[in-house]
Formats: structure tokens, sequence, C-alpha cells
């Protein structure tokens, strides 16, 4: 068992992420409590950020029962040995019984009971192979050399009493695989956030009040998907499903699935509530009946609950919903390789010590100190990107910030919500204040504010390593640098200034289109997204991209950056407009006097740079939703030349680029 463990091999990880989305105020925390068996707290308590349940329930794999864990008996160390004992105990006994007479290597363990616990014939996994003795041993001889800065405490006999622990609990006899709420706060300013950690990995709930209807005002909304529509429910369900599409990978046809819960059903009349789930779910279907992401639905299952009410029999409709779908998700079982398990254990144990970076150095260091299996250079690059991709850790190969690996994905969570929070979060300390204040106004922050921020007890953890982590939040354009020129040498001039898109919640109220953005001025080209919505981060990340290539214009005393907004200017005479109206990311060109004096190269090199912006932004979400498309970008890039009337710009706009086909209105 311990060989099996330790080298080839796989195991089966039994894990589900369930995602809970949806509108502000729909009591999508109230049902994570109640689905996890927490109290429910009397009140409204919005959620900063993002919150994590983990630990508190899970699925019994044999009878797909709702099992609740006992918080005070939970040790995320030891649930590695249990998903691998829940796999291999049943493993090893069914190949004793086939091979009754085989042989058995004098190298298997012993447990404390004398019986011997075997491992079946070696099987290489895809992701990750087991190191020949030969490579072992090389690695073993270099070991003297290293100056080591690290300790490692995974040793065969560490491993083995743990397992032992394991083995006498009896606790891996019942498979129980774990279930994760992650539950996503619904204001505006987090949207661009969520990007970071949705993954095809999961199971998404969209939770919305049925108490409302479907296409009803919500109220008291400064800002909202799709920017110039009316705030409805409606509005907020395409904005989440195209979301949740957009910035998922595609690995599995319909996957990940999206499950819709109506809540708020104490507040309709008993006798009312079979006509309003119906009245509800047929909008809904209505809403999503042409939707290219239809087969990702689930639209069979009409769930309406009071999210507050755990004897409401409806919640073991949506517990029954949840672990069917999650029996079907092809990760769950997930056949993981048995060789990463003592890097695996190593990070653990570090995180459990409250480590939340290491270098890169320091994990290759760790890997090749092992006492008990090292990882060739290749293999310890397959295990930085398969556990980023199950999402236990956070590490991008880029020159950048290939040179750390975040070994606590947690740590993301709070480096968002130090700065990207609702205004019910702001600090109430004078100075940082100012800072949120001047983010909301007019989108800036400056590097040293952040790192005030970041001197505060709750985000200690990140201070250490604040230029990496800075260019993180640059590199997931959650932060955008303003290129600034000096006017007479040309040269670049250092950023003292960076903008946060997301936290920019004021619409444009200035006079700017109306009286500068006139047909005879400006020419207008809209780049059309494939969803009904276009997610705020799809935006966001093109306005952080034309901040670093352009500057800010300046009109009536303000600078035009707004939530979907943005002006700059490109020289003395031609002025640049991208905002954002439904499913359509507008460009205009603007010229001072007249459209007839725009210089066809500048439209279309400004064109150009766009198309190649979104295109990088397309292929870093890698969509569902264009899954069918052949080239599988976000937008489909049909290009509507809306308003120019001048032949030598329209001609050199309507050039294709890059396969984009450009339509004239």
């Amino acid at each position: 068992m311990l060989n099996r463990l330790l080298g080839s091999g796989t195991y089966a990880s039994f894990d589900m992420r369930c995602m809970v989305t949806g509108q502000f105020g729909v009591g999508k925390s109230s049902l994570v409590k109640l689905l996890a068996g927490d109290i429910v707290p009397e009140g409204r308590h919005p959620t900063d950020g993002i919150s994590l349940i983990e630990g508190r329930c899970g699925l019994d794999v044999e009878t797909r029962s709702w099992i609740y864990i006992d918080p005070e008996t939970y040790n995320a160390l030891d649930v590695v040995y249990n998903k691998v004992l829940m796999t291999s105990v049943e493993e090893v006994e069914r190949q004793e019984s086939e091979k009754p007479f085989e042989q058995l290597p004098e190298s298997n363990p012993v447990r404390s009971d004398d019986n011997i616990m075997t491992s079946g014939p070696s099987q290489q996994p895809l992701a990750v192979k087991s190191l020949s003795p030969q490579m072992s041993d090389s690695v073993s001889q270099r070991r003297p050399e290293l100056k080591t800065r690290m300790q490692s405490k995974m040793t065969r006999e560490e491993i083995r009493k743990k397992m032992e622990k394991v083995l006498k609990s009896g606790n891996y006899k019942m498979k129980v695989g774990r279930l994760i709420f992650w539950d996503f706060g619904g204001q505006y300013v987090y949207y661009t956030t969520h990007q970071t950690f949705m993954t095809f990995r999961a199971l998404f709930l969209v939770v919305f009040d049925g108490s409302k209807q479907l296409h009803e005002i919500v109220p008291d909304v400064l800002c909202f998907p799709g920017q110039h529509m009316t705030p409805t429910p409606a509005v907020f369900l395409q904005h989440w499903v195209n979301s949740i599409l957009t910035y998922c990978k595609v690995v599995y046809v319909g996957i990940p699935k999206i499950l819709f819960v109506a809540t708020h059903k104490d507040k309709v009349l008993m006798e009312d509530v079979e006509s309003k789930r119906e009245q509800l779910y047929n909008g809904v279907e209505e809403l999503f009946k042409d939707h290219e992401g239809r087969n990702h639905l689930i639209l069979t299952q009409r769930i309406f609950v009071n999210a507050r009410d755990k004897t409401d029999p409806e919640i073991e409709v949506l517990k029954k919903t949840i672990t069917d779908l999650t029996f079907e998700h092809p990760c769950w079982g997930e056949q993981m390789p048995n060789a990463c398990v003592p890097l695996e254990l190593e990070i653990a144990e570090l995180v459990a010590e409250g480590k939340q970076i290491l270098s890169l150095e320091d994990v290759e260091e760790l890997n090749a100190i092992s006492k008990v299996s090292v990882l060739s250079p290749d293999q310890l690059k397959d295990f930085l990107h398969f556990n980023h991709s199950l999402g236990k850790i956070v590490y991008f190969e880029t020159p950048q910030l290939g040179n750390y690996v975040i070994i606590n994905p947690l740590l993301m969570v709070e480096v968002m919500r130090s700065f990207v929070t609702d205004k019910v979060f702001w600090p109430k300390e004078t100075r940082m204040q100012e800072t949120f204040k001047r983010m909301s106004e007019s989108g800036t922050i400056r590097r040293e504010d952040l790192y005030f921020i970041w001197e505060q007890k709750d985000f200690s953890a990140i201070l250490p390593y604040k230029e990496f982590i800075f260019n993180i939040l640059i590199y997931l354009d959650i932060l955008a640098e303003q290129r600034r020129y000096d006017t007479i040498t040309g040269s670049r001039l250092p950023v003292e200034n960076f903008f946060v898109p997301c936290m920019v919640i004021e619409r444009n109220t200035t006079s700017f289109m109306d009286k500068e953005c006139t047909p005879e001025r400006a020419i207008c080209l809209a780049f059309l997204f494939k969803g009904t919505i276009i997610p705020p981060a799809l935006p966001n990340r093109l306005i952080s991209a034309c901040l670093s290539m352009w500057t800010l214009k300046k009109y009536e005393e303000r600078t035009l950056l707004f939530s979907g907004f943005i002006g700059l200017s490109f020289d003395k005479s031609h002025d640049i407009v991208v905002c954002v109206e439904g499913n359509k990311i507008l460009l205009y060109i603007v010229h001072k006097i007249s459209s007839w004096l725009i210089v066809p190269d500048i439209a279309t090199g400004v064109k150009e740079c766009l198309v190649i912006t979104m295109e990088r932004i397309s292929d870093f979400y890698q969509s569902t939703i264009m899954q069918h498309a052949a080239n599988n970008h976000l937008f489909t890039l049909n290009i509507h030349v809306l308003r120019c009337n001048v032949s030598s710009v329209k001609r050199k706009l309507c050039r294709p680029v890059n396969g984009c086909v450009t339509n004239i209105n």
C-alpha cells in the first residue's frame, strides 16, 4: 500500500466545487449555510467578495446520501490519505483474491496488525509518471550539494504513521466525497474578480428571487450587466450564464452544468406557489430558448425554496439534484497520480502552518530533498499546471509570474477583497476611505496606497510578496497601468496611478456623446458578442488595454472613464471612444472638425489594435459559448460599420482582419 501511495498507479478523487452565483440580495449565503448544515443568521449579511465553506458536508460515494461533517473532527491533511485508501484498499483486496499465490515483494510495508498491505500492478497515469529508480538515485546523490532552505516533513515513516491513523479510524471505509461551496458576492464591483476562480471542474447554481417578476426593475442599481439595458432579474440571469460559460474552458461537452434555484418562496402565498413556479421557469426557458449554451442549462428541475427553512421539502429536492449532477460530472472520481502525493502532502503541511506563497526555487528544492520520491523537472511542471487547473494552487508560467507559486489559493480571495469591494465594506481609516472614494470616482489607485492597504492586519500575508501579487493583478487586468509620455522628448514617464476599472460604478453623465460624437464628426464600428450580455470582465479588460495604449481624455473637467465607457485622445485631432451597449462593444473614432478629415490609416490602426486585443482576451478565456464555432473566439468579430460616409476610410475599415467578417450598415 505504501509503495502504491508513493509511486505508481492512481487513486480516485471525489471532490466537487459547488459555485453559488446570482444577483445580490437573493439569499445565496443563506442557501449555502443551509446546505452545509450551518446556522442561518437573521437579517441580511452581504458577502464581501467570495466566501468559501469546506469540510462541512459531502456525499457518500456508495449510497449517494448527503453527509454532514463535524468541523471539530475535519482535518484537511487527512483528506488525501482517505482518498487514496478509499481507492487502494478495495483494489488491493480484489487483486489479492484474484492472485492468492502471487509472491509479495519484500519492500511491502506492514501494518500494526501484521497484515501486509500490497499494491496492484503499476499503472502509469497520463499526467505524471513515477520516476525510475535510476532517476531517483541520481537525484538523491545530488542532495548533499544543495544548500537547502526547505525541510522535508514527509518521510516514509511519517506517511506510514498517518496512514495507520486513518486505517485505525476506519473513516476510509465510508467513501465520502467532499462538497466545497463557493459563495460569490453579487455586487457589480466583484464581477471582474470572479473570472479568477470559476472553473469547468464545478457545478454552478444561479440563484434568483422567485418572489419577483423576471422582468421587474431591480431598484437602487447604479451599475449592472449590459450597461444600457434595464436592470431586471432576467438581465442578471443572462449575465451569470454568459459569465460562467465565458470563464470556464471547453473540456467536456455540456460541462459545466448550470442549475437555476428560485428563493424567497416564503414571500409567496402558499396557494400561489405552484402557479408562480410555472410562471418563473416558463420565463427562464423562454429567456434561454435560443442560447448557444443551452446544453449546459438544467431546465428540467424547477426548484423553488425558502432558503431560511431547513424543513422545506424542496431543500431535499435541491440536495438530490446537486447529488445527481455531481455523480454525472466527469471530474467526480477523477483519477489522480499517486506519484504526486508526497509533494502534495508537503505543500498541505506548509499551508496548515500558515504559509501562503513559495518561490519556484523552494518548490523545486522541496521536491529534490524529498525522502520519499522525487519528480523530474518536466513532471514537476506538470504537477504545477495540473494542480493549478484543480484550483489547489495558483501558478502562471510567464516571465513576470513564473518564479512564485501561491500554495493557498484563498490568498487570491483576500487579495481581491482587499481593494475590490463594495462600499459597505470600505475601511473606516481616513486615508483608506479617501483611497476607496478615489477608486470609485476616478477608477485610480496609487501603488503606495495599495501597499498601505496590505499593511493592515487582515492582509499582512500579502505584503512580503507585494510586487509579485501586483504583477498578477496586472496580468489579470484587475489593475491597468496608463502609459504616459513626455510631450517634448516622447520618452515614457513613470507610472504613478493604476486604474481599477471594475471599481468604477458611475455612469457617463457628460455631454460628450451628444455634442462631440456626432454623425458629422465620428465614425462607429460595432463588435458583436455571441451572448446576449457581455460579462463585465471583458470590457474591463479591453478598457485596461486601451489605457495602456492611449491617453485618457478630459472633458468638462472630468476624465472620461466610467462604467463600461472610456474616452481617449489619440492625437490633437482624433479621439477614441469605447463603450458597451448590450451585446455590442462600440468603437467611435471622432475628429475635432469633420469625419471627412479622419485619417484612414489611423482608423484602420485603431480597429486592428482592438481586434488583436479582443482576440487575445478571447484566447485567454477559451469560451464555451463559441465551442461549435470554427475559430473558438468570444466575439464573432462581425464588425458593423454603423456610421461612415467617408469612402476612403470605409474601404480600409472593411478590409478583413484575421478572418473577421465586416458588415456595412
